[in-house]
């Protein structure tokens, strides 16, 4: 009799009446090589399709689906519209929005429906969105940035401007807001909803309004309450404050827009301290509200700085008299009256002398700003000089004159510095010295 027949399988190599056979080498390899080129050609396959627009719609749709709005929120694209709010807040607005409406499900409808090639590549889907009791079509954009596809954020995100009586407060949905441009209350990237929105008026007489508005649908608020504009001339270079709004004035009158009726604090003030402050209470109504503010005085800093002024001129001054050179006052005048002061200066002081000795003496005998924002002083100055000159028998003689100006100085403020804008000769006096050493007026 033969050996007995057994068949026994172990790990795949099998073997016959006690006889090992092993599975050809060439074709395990060939398997191996196929199954691996197979997970290749997957991986390449599926990062392709990661690289295709599709797949950030269909993880978008897959995290709604799914509730999960930090995911959601993670593929948004952050344009600038979206930088005052972080993923948690996006996340939570997202599970607001999609919770109240009773959300269903996300699905893809026609599929790509456009898109968009260039610096700024973009794709266009049509989705359907199913809520309780309706379905809602709607397009979904994404956008390609730095190789990477992200969501664009599919709802309008707007600015709600308020307008207000001047001097109001406003809260938006509880929230103070304090951004203000052009007569209006701005508040910035608001995301699509509900809000409430109370405005407290500086007038008691009126009640505080409170409205509520669906954004992006409503995004202006306007009082229909009856103000008024209200028209203030006043010195230029100066800060002008109603019921504590603050306008720059440079041009010498300012305009304030939608104040209610009813007293307001009016304050009036120069940044750089030259003037007294201002400070007064105004009616306003429809018969009264134009007004005109002219009594101002130089503060205590601005009288120093103005007599400082005063004392640096006339330093230069005589110091020009003595060394015959009026380049000295130039920096103490301004540009556009330098050739005339500095001329009159000379024809008293230069041309036809030859000074040898002065000295002076200033008074100063009233001050006051003007409606323009300038200074105007009444300004005495004596000048005692000494000039050699040919006397009547032809000889050179030293000859001494006391000459006497009486000027009314109009001086410019620019921040804390004083120049002299102009200065008009009211009276003079010219004496000189007799040979008996008398003074003999001319």
């Amino acid at each position: 009799m033969g050996q007995p027949y057994h068949i026994v399988i172990l790990n795949d190599i099998h073997i016959y009446g006690g006889k090992l056979m092993k599975t050809n080498k060439k074709v395990l390899l060939v398997t191996m090589a196929l199954i691996v080129l197979s997970l290749g050609t997957a991986w390449c396959l599926f990062n392709d399709y990661k690289g295709k627009p599709r797949y950030i719609v269909n993880a978008y749709m897959k995290a709604l689906n799914s509730r999960d709005y930090v995911s959601a929120a993670s593929l948004f694209y952050e344009d600038e519209r979206l930088h005052d709010f972080n993923d948690v807040e996006m996340a939570q607005y997202l599970s607001n929005y999609f919770e109240e409406k009773g959300f269903v499900k996300m699905e893809e409808g026609r599929g790509q429906i456009g898109e968009q090639t260039g610096n700024e590549a973009k794709a266009f889907y049509e989705v359907r969105y199913s809520f309780a009791g309706q379905n809602v079509t709607s397009t979904l954009s994404v956008v390609k940035v730095e190789d990477k596809w992200q969501v664009v954020f599919p709802f309008r995100i707007e600015d709600v401007n308020i307008y207000t009586p001047l001097g109001s407060t406003v809260w938006f949905n509880d929230e103070p807001v304090t951004q203000k441009e052009n007569n209006k209350y701005i508040v910035k990237n608001v995301l699509p909803g509900h809000y409430t929105v109370r405005i407290a008026f500086p007038n008691e007489i009126c009640s505080d309004y409170i409205t509520d508005i669906e954004v992006p649908t409503q995004t202006e608020i306007k009082i229909p309450y009856q103000t008024v504009g209200v028209h203030i001339e006043t010195i230029p270079g100066t800060i002008v404050e109603l019921g504590g709004e603050k306008q720059a004035n440079w041009e010498g009158s300012v305009d304030f827009e939608q104040v209610l009726e009813g007293t307001y604090p009016l304050k009036i003030y120069d940044i750089y301290g030259n003037i007294e402050t201002y400070e007064s209470e105004i009616t306003i109504s429809n018969e009264k509200k134009q007004f005109v503010i002219e009594d101002f005085k130089l503060s205590k800093t601005g009288s120093e700085r103005f007599n400082q002024s005063i004392n640096t001129f006339y330093a230069a001054y005589i110091k020009g008299i003595k060394g015959h050179n009026s380049k000295n006052l130039e920096n103490h005048v301004v540009s556009e009256s330098r050739e005339s002061i500095i001329g009159e200066f000379e024809d008293w002081f230069i041309k036809n002398k030859d000074v040898q000795n002065a000295q002076m003496e200033v008074e100063l005998e009233q001050v006051e700003v003007t409606e323009n924002g300038d200074l105007e002083a009444s300004v005495l100055e004596i000048v005692h000089l000494t000039n050699r000159e040919v006397n009547d028998t032809g000889k050179m003689q030293n000859v001494g004159y006391k000459i006497a100006l009486r000027w009314v100085m109009t001086l410019s403020i620019d921040g804390e510095e004083y120049k002299l804008k102009d200065r008009v000769l009211e009276e003079s006096l010219v004496s000189y010295k007799d040979k008996d050493d008398k003074w003999v007026a001319y």
